[in-house]
């Protein structure tokens, strides 16, 4: 065998050598113990604080939210899912609140054949094209339509009882002759119903609402939830002093969803808003914003409005026909 040959099997022998020799010196006993990582640092992986802390760690200092959360359908993804790891937290600061809420629920919500038929799916391009989902939705609790209550009461038997109680605020054919007061002829019967019950529950709380729904029985407001949404409603269009109807018609876009174009929608659970008053509906939004009035989907929704946006909302549906009709033209 050449010389040259022989000194190059060797160079090779020496390096392998070599090699096993550190792969020896540099490798821990333990390695591959408990899997692809040293046996002995179990012990510090464990001792490091959990970057995910689950929804428990977010229970104590988030009670509303963390209720609303648990008893909804978004319980399956963890509040870190949205906002991150919550090591440090709160020592370290807030946890981030997340600004393009497009982006993150399609991750789960974009419309995919993959996908299983009862999560929600949406195709971002069609579904509100530039709005941003928590306009209509609560995060914590992003359902849209809870249960829609059922109507079956007596017209004649809620005008004869309980309606000449009511006529003071509301109107005797349901038309109020206050501002700060709501009209109910036309309303949804289903949100009447919801919402006496509401007040009647102490879900919702008002200083007059509350004592009045509280000495009703359940059929009673049956009854009167079918009076008031058999009427049809006389309000004239409004012209507001308070703000811009061509502001709040392009602000009006985010909540056509539920409320309709022009604030009288087809979901029986939603309360129609054409032609109040618009002091009732900047009360009312106003009341939303600062916790006040309860509801997931509108503590979302007016989060973000400033006073001169609520003004120009309730200018725009104030000046809008609350009478029910096939079509109904909009105000400009």
């Amino acid at each position: 065998m050449p010389r040259h040959i022989s000194r190059l099997l060797l160079l090779f022998v020496g390096a392998g050598i070599l090699a096993l020799v550190a792969r020896w010196y540099f490798t821990a006993d333990t390695f591959y113990q408990f899997g692809h990582f040293r046996g002995k640092a179990v012990g510090e992986i464990a001792a490091k604080e959990p970057a995910y802390q689950t929804a428990r760690y977010c229970e104590d200092c988030h009670t509303e939210r963390h209720a609303q959360w648990s008893a909804n359908n978004h319980k399956s993804v963890n509040c870190e899912v949205c906002h991150g790891a919550a090591k440090g937290h709160p020592e370290n600061g807030k946890l981030p609140i997340p600004a393009d809420t497009r982006k993150l629920c399609t991750l789960c919500h974009e419309r995919m054949a993959e996908r299983p038929r009862p999560q929600p799916q949406i195709d971002p391009a069609q579904h509100s094209p530039g709005q941003q989902c928590i306009v209509c939705h609560n995060p914590h609790a992003p359902k849209l339509a809870g249960v829609v209550a059922k109507v079956a009461g007596d017209a004649a038997a809620g005008a004869k009882t309980h309606a000449a109680r009511c006529a003071d605020c509301h109107g005797a054919a349901g038309v109020s002759p206050n501002d700060s007061w709501p009209n109910l002829a036309g309303q949804h019967g289903a949100y009447l119903v919801g919402i006496l019950a509401a007040y009647k529950s102490g879900a919702q709380t008002d200083a007059m609402m509350s004592p009045i729904a509280q000495g009703l029985s359940d059929a009673e407001i049956q009854n009167l939830a079918t009076y008031y949404a058999g009427l049809r409603c006389e309000a004239k269009p409004r012209k507001s002093r308070l703000g811009d109807p061509a502001a709040g018609k392009a602000l009006a876009k985010n909540c056509a969803a539920c409320h309709g174009d022009a604030g009288i929608g087809g979901n029986p659970a939603w309360p129609n808003i054409a032609g109040q008053a618009p002091e009732y509906l900047v009360n009312s939004l106003k009341a939303f914003r600062a916790g006040l009035r309860k509801d997931p989907m509108m503590a979302g929704v007016v989060r973000g409005l400033s006073d001169t946006d609520i003004a120009n909302l309730a200018a725009f549906y104030s000046a809008q026909n609350c009478a029910p009709a096939a079509k109904v033209k909009e105000t400009p």
